[in-house]
């Protein structure tokens, strides 16, 4: 039993990171767009509150970044983000209980004629904590922008 308390106590204090995501397509990309489509900008239409003041150009380069690596065809698109949640964990907190980051929103991609080709939910979550998670909570931030670009790939280009 004594060995038991301090082992559980450290296996805490190192515990890390599980994500998870539900998200859809609304309206999936036709499978040619899906096939040479490539995103050259990403708009976003609303700032989460208590958010840095760069987080709207982070999100945008962040996200468009992310999509130039699974998105790189030749057919221009244009990506406009409209985001209905967001979290991001006290640090503080992090390391001594479980805490979750998220964010959610809907992902709208249109063609050179301002046609809608394709509409996405995407919503993902990263669960932290310990000493690993309170250092992911200092980044949450970082890791939403790059965990919503990564969904998106998923969810529209089937990366």
């Amino acid at each position: 039993m004594k060995i038991v308390v301090p082992a559980i106590a450290v296996a805490m204090c190192l515990a890390g990171c599980v994500g998870n995501g539900q998200s859809g397509a609304v309206q999936p990309l036709s499978d040619a767009l899906r096939a040479d489509a490539a995103v050259g900008s990403v708009t976003l239409r609303n700032t989460p509150v208590g958010v840095s003041p760069t987080f709207r150009d982070d999100f945008e380069r962040g996200v468009l970044g992310r999509l130039s690596t699974c998105a790189g065809g030749g057919t221009p698109l244009r990506l406009e983000v409209s985001l209905n949640g967001y979290h991001a964990p006290n640090v503080a907190h992090a390391m001594f209980a479980p805490s979750q980051s998220q964010i959610s929103g809907t992902a709208r991609l249109f063609d050179a004629d301002g046609t809608m080709v394709g509409e996405y939910t995407i919503q993902r979550s990263l669960t932290i904590g310990g000493i690993a998670g309170a250092v992911v909570a200092t980044q949450a931030e970082t890791n939403m922008i790059k965990a919503f670009g990564e969904e998106l790939c998923v969810q529209a280009f089937d990366e």
